[in-house]
């Protein structure tokens, strides 16, 4: 008898202290699982990326390094927006807010800013591209390199 008590009295405290418990957080996902997620930026790894392009194969790469550093080596087809530059946020203004992008510079770290600054300019869909050129190159994908004529065209100036 005094066991039955003694796990009832356990019994009841472990449910009244399981209820002052907050629920866990939702974990964020990431990747294309984090686009069905309610963002505008939405980090990918390069892997993910030939699944957006056979969704939209128009969805632009946009290079937000320097022309210099983009001269160098760029993702085939890449449009260059400089960041760094004092009207970074007229040039990329020249392409639709409604329309999605990928973003990406040489290891991320000025990608994401640039994806927070076009967030505030009204994009709806940013794919940032985790790991930037160097996780591009890594997984073997087509990087242009060297002096090559490029065409102005694909400078957003």
């Amino acid at each position: 008898m005094r066991t039955l008590l003694i796990s009832a009295f356990v019994a009841v405290l472990y449910l009244i202290s399981c209820q002052n418990q907050p629920a866990p957080a939702p974990q964020k996902m990431t990747g294309l699982a984090g686009g069905l997620q309610d963002s505008t930026i939405i980090r990918v790894w390069p892997h993910e990326i030939d699944s957006l392009r056979k969704i939209d194969p128009n969805i632009p790469f946009i290079d937000v390094r320097s022309e210099m550093e983009f001269r160098k080596a760029h993702i085939y087809k890449a449009m260059n927006c400089d960041m760094s530059s004092p009207d970074f946020s007229k040039r990329i203004l020249r392409l639709s807010v409604d329309s999605p992008v990928i973003l990406y510079d040489t290891d991320s770290g000025l990608s994401l800013k640039a994806a927070e600054t076009m967030k505030e300019l009204g994009f709806k869909r940013i794919y940032e591209m985790a790991g930037g050129l160097f996780s591009w190159a890594r997984e073997g994908k087509t990087v242009v390199t060297g002096e090559s004529k490029i065409d102005s065209s694909i400078i957003l100036r």
